[in-house]
């Protein structure tokens, strides 16, 4: 309504300069009801303007068929316009005589049209704002989470039974292989560098995530020694992809946890990732009891862990709809959880 007041006041302006040559004039009162007559019809009709603009998007490739709505449209409410503004003509105080349907409509022609397309510009304008206002929210938020994940990792390497774990191992190896244990501190020690040095990145090329992954599963075949079997099945032209940053850890962690600890003797853990279209498919099984650890019990609760959960967030905050998690029994055994995540390569750097 501010805006439209400023509108009908530069028309009252304009209405007195027109008018000032003739001998009789127009007097200030009735120029300032024709003037806001001539705007005000907007603060019916721009709330219909925008609800056909809320039901036909210029988005994507579907704006030709919008534009087949809104261009009838725009007579239709300047058809409108002028049954209003003629309408108000019969109220003394704004026009000295009722204005002729026709010229009203012919006359204002330009006025009424570009009114209607600058609010369709208006409010497309303002939607783009929000989104661009909510995407910065949602980057906030997706910053926070990615800092709580790399937390988590930080706070489940530094946990005292893995670090007790670690510490133990070491000091075995100190006086049978100081090389070994010598090499162990090493790998401890780029593991916590590799975190702290990634703190804020969202996304890594798969070969970052598997060299990270790499490290923490060198420091589990050390504590678990010939009893954890590790297998990586990733083809090379998948290890360019992005995925979410430090996204195997916990799953890996979580197969470990729940299938080499879980039963004795030997367990295996396998990571594996495919491209399947336009979407990556990443896997990391265990052979362990399986989400059923006895027959006839009722499954486990699926993805209701920290690692799980907060996994599936990072995956909804950073792919919306696009991306899944999914904990299933493994046919042969053990625990399969699948992930699958748009499929989306890193841009090479470029040669300095």
């Amino acid at each position: 309504m501010a805006v439209l007041t400023g509108l009908g006041l530069f028309t009252t302006l304009q209405m007195i300069l027109a008018y000032r040559m003739k001998p009789d004039g127009l007097p200030l009162l009735e120029a300032l009801l024709s003037g806001l007559a001539t705007w005000y019809p907007w603060l019916v009709l721009a709330p219909l303007v925008f609800w056909v603009c809320r039901h036909f998007r210029f988005d994507g490739g579907s704006w030709w068929r919008s534009a087949l709505v809104h261009v009838p449209a725009s007579f239709v409410f300047g058809g409108l316009w002028t049954l209003i503004r003629w309408g108000l003509s019969f109220i003394p105080w704004i026009d000295e005589k009722p204005l002729d349907i026709e010229r009203v409509a012919v006359a204002h022609l330009y006025l009424w049209f570009l009114s209607y397309w600058i609010l369709v510009g208006a409010h497309e304008a303002w939607r783009n704002y929000r989104r661009f206002t909510q995407g910065e929210l949602r980057a906030s938020q997706l910053e926070a989470r990615l800092a709580q994940a790399q937390l988590e990792v930080l706070k489940g390497q530094l946990h005292p039974h893995f670090l007790f774990n670690t510490l133990h191992a070491i000091s075995t190896l100190i006086h049978r292989d100081p090389d070994g244990a010598d090499e162990m501190l090493a790998q401890l020690s780029d593991l916590l560098r590799m975190t702290l040095a990634t703190v804020g990145v969202q996304e890594v090329p798969l070969q970052q995530e598997l060299e990270f992954l790499r490290r923490y599963l060198d420091i589990q075949q050390t504590r678990f020694a010939d009893r954890l079997r590790v297998i990586v099945d990733v083809p090379a032209d998948t290890l360019d992809i992005r995925v979410p940053n430090q996204v195997l850890q916990p799953l890996v962690e979580n197969a470990i946890h729940h299938g080499v600890d879980a039963r004795r003797g030997d367990g295996l853990v396998e990571i594996r990732a495919r491209a399947e279209g336009d979407m990556l498919r990443l896997e990391v099984r265990d052979d362990g009891p399986g989400l059923k650890s006895t027959p006839g019990a009722a499954p486990k609760p699926a993805g209701t862990g920290i690692g799980l959960s907060n996994t599936r967030a990072r995956l909804h905050e950073l792919y919306g709809p696009k991306s899944a998690l999914e904990l299933a029994d493994y046919p042969a055994g053990g625990t399969l959880v699948s992930l699958l995540i748009p499929l989306r390569r890193a841009v090479p750097e470029p040669v300095v």
